[in-house]
């Protein structure tokens, strides 16, 4: 039986490349991501090798987590691998300089984000 590899921040840089990898080995894809088109394009590249469902949500947004995970069809319910890839950078100014509004969407997306995914 082939395993379940759910990756957040599928639709680009490590994510995606992590996704291709999979889908050589067989593995089952939930592929996760804000913007829709792009999931749609990478499921579009990947379906003739692996079976992949898209999950298009915000990782800042634990209700839309919550719902998506709770939400999956049956097949993808049991996650053996999670790639909790979603994550950003704003700004390079030094601490002192930095913008907080940066710091706290950094901390939404790169903390929270992976304790959603993770619970």
């Amino acid at each position: 039986m082939s395993k379940t590899a759910l990756i957040t921040g599928a639709t680009s840089g490590i994510g995606q490349a992590t996704a291709y990898e999979f889908a050589k080995h067989g593995i089952r894809l939930i592929l996760c991501g804000r913007r829709q088109s792009r999931l749609d394009e990478l499921k579009d590249d990947l379906k003739d090798q692996t079976d992949v469902h898209c999950l298009n949500f915000d990782i800042r947004d634990k209700q839309a987590v919550e719902k998506a995970i709770k939400g999956l069809p049956e097949e993808f319910r049991v996650i053996d691998i999670l790639i909790n890839n979603a994550g950003n950078a704003h700004g390079f100014d030094l601490i002192q300089d930095g913008d907080t509004d940066d710091w706290d969407k950094m901390m939404d997306i790169n903390v929270k984000g992976l304790l959603y995914m993770s619970k």
